[in-house]
């Protein structure tokens, strides 16, 4: 068995409301294999894969992927090291190439990364992504999104403005009740000084996890003093691509959550070596991407400290992962149950694809 191309589709789709006329690239890697085998995976630049990665991958077994995800990370370092540009499409074809090897074994990919569990739960994330909405809708959504089943919420902070973070954090609160989980993203918005005291300050909101509180300059020491200030886990590392970063964010930072990309990270390959390093640890890990809960339950599903997968509700507008497989890939209640299909167990919707495909 040997990898035939490497084959590149760009689907450009509804960012948000479609009347408001926003667009949102998305790529779609595809493996073809000689065999007449087909592996599918998300994400990275088209121009990379066919002009960096393709060359090295066609001819090779795509059952090796190990042995050609560390060739592809060594070929990134002669265009500046992994970057975000770099690791994203290593990614993707990583996943396609387990997709792929998934289907050569006739298994599916959450079986053959570790088998854990059969069903993964799945947050609501998505809330506050472009608009500052107010602390009653943002109040609002959370609720809706506990009413489709859903029984852990996140929402985005976007203003550091603290009265007001404070009042969504109170309402929402309200709104979900004692049982279910609320989690905040900050993105960064506060110095390191306002971080520890809204970690504080969030304690009587019981919230599940603080996520990004501080931006990247001094992250590993703010984290280790919200952690210590706050009683809920501290969660991180999105951008965080390599193997060596991650150990840096918990072995000096005590980051309690490791949420670096499905993509980003470089695929199932290198996340799996990231979710060992944090078992040790006994961190969770919990990637980041709402738009790839499709890519994400599968590796979830494999590790055992393996937490949950975020996803943008098919409810929101801006997300494109429940419209382009057919049959379509779904989230119910809260929960995602895993195929017994060998790899990934999607496929692309041909017609979606011809609809919105770039030429």
């Amino acid at each position: 068995m040997r990898i035939e191309k490497i084959e590149t589709i760009t689907l450009r789709h509804s960012w948000g409301p479609p009347e408001k006329g926003v667009t949102r690239d998305w790529t779609v890697t595809r493996i073809h294999a000689d065999n007449g085998m087909t592996g599918i995976g998300r994400g990275g630049s088209a121009d990379l894969t066919s002009r960096e990665f393709a060359p090295l991958l066609v001819g090779q077994d795509p059952r090796r992927v190990a042995l050609l995800w560390d060739r592809m990370y060594r070929t990134a370092w002669r265009f500046r090291g992994p970057g975000r540009a770099a690791m994203t499409t290593i990614g993707s074809i990583d996943i396609a190439l387990w997709d792929l090897k998934g289907k050569a074994c006739g298994e599916p990919v959450w079986r053959l990364l570790g088998g854990v569990q059969d069903r993964v739960p799945v947050y609501a994330d998505g809330i506050g992504f472009n608009t500052n909405e107010s602390p009653e809708e943002v109040a609002a959504l959370v609720r809706k999104h506990a009413d489709q089943g859903y029984r852990a919420v996140k929402f985005h902070l976007v203003d550091p403005d603290v009265d007001q973070t404070m009042e969504k954090v109170r309402l929402s609160r309200e709104a979900l009740g004692p049982d279910l989980k609320l989690m905040v993203d900050v993105h960064g918005v506060w110095d390191g000084p306002t971080c520890v005291e809204m970690a504080r300050r969030f304690n009587p909101y019981d919230l599940y996890w603080i996520e990004e509180p501080i931006p990247r300059d001094d992250e590993v020491g703010i984290y280790r003093l919200v952690r210590e200030a706050s009683n809920a886990l501290v969660a991180g590392g999105e951008g965080e691509g390599t193997l060596y970063g991650a150990q840096r964010l918990i072995t000096q930072g005590g980051l309690q959550v490791l949420q670096s990309d499905i993509v980003v990270a470089g695929g199932y390959t290198n996340l799996l070596r990231m979710a060992g390093l944090a078992e040790a640890h006994r961190v969770y890990i919990a990637p980041h991407g709402a738009q790839y809960p499709d890519l994400i339950c599968p590796f979830l599903a494999g590790v055992p400290n393996g937490l949950m997968s975020p996803a943008c509700p098919a409810s929101e507008p801006y997300q494109i992962w429940s419209k382009m497989y057919s049959p379509r890939f779904e989230v119910k209640e809260g929960e995602v149950q895993m195929t017994e299909k060998p790899g990934l167990g999607l496929e692309l919707d041909e017609a979606f694809v011809k609809e919105y495909g770039v030429k």
